[in-house]
């Protein structure tokens, strides 16, 4: 059994790093990575089959979730049902640092806006 330190340590964007969690301990039945973004938010974007949870470590999100906003703060949760579209925003100082649990671990299951 292995442990793994949550850090994200992959670039994804100038502004958007990740840990993939769930490649690192070889989950098989969900996704997990904890993110980190400074300023700004992440593409607008939906999942086809699965369903989320989103978790903030540190800092103050914003999620909006079909035009609803949902203001989180560390600790809070959220659930985002499969085929809703959402984007996660960093609204406070500092980096967001936050986790995202997944299921099914469907590969190629996004859309995201404009793509």
């Amino acid at each position: 059994m292995e442990s793994v330190r949550a850090v994200p340590t992959e670039s994804l964007s100038e502004k958007l790093s990740v840990q993939r969690l769930g490649d690192r301990l070889g989950l098989t039945q969900m996704r997990a990575n904890v993110f980190t973004l400074a300023e700004g938010s992440m593409s607008r974007h939906l999942h086809r089959e699965q369903e989320e949870l989103y978790v903030v470590l540190d800092g103050t999100a914003m999620l909006d979730v079909d035009g609803e906003h949902v203001k989180l703060g560390e600790r809070d949760a959220l659930a985002v049902p499969a085929r809703a579209w959402h984007r996660v925003s960093n609204v406070g100082v500092g980096p967001l640092t936050f986790l995202v649990v997944a299921a099914p671990p469907t590969a190629g299951d996004a859309e995201i806006e404009g793509v």
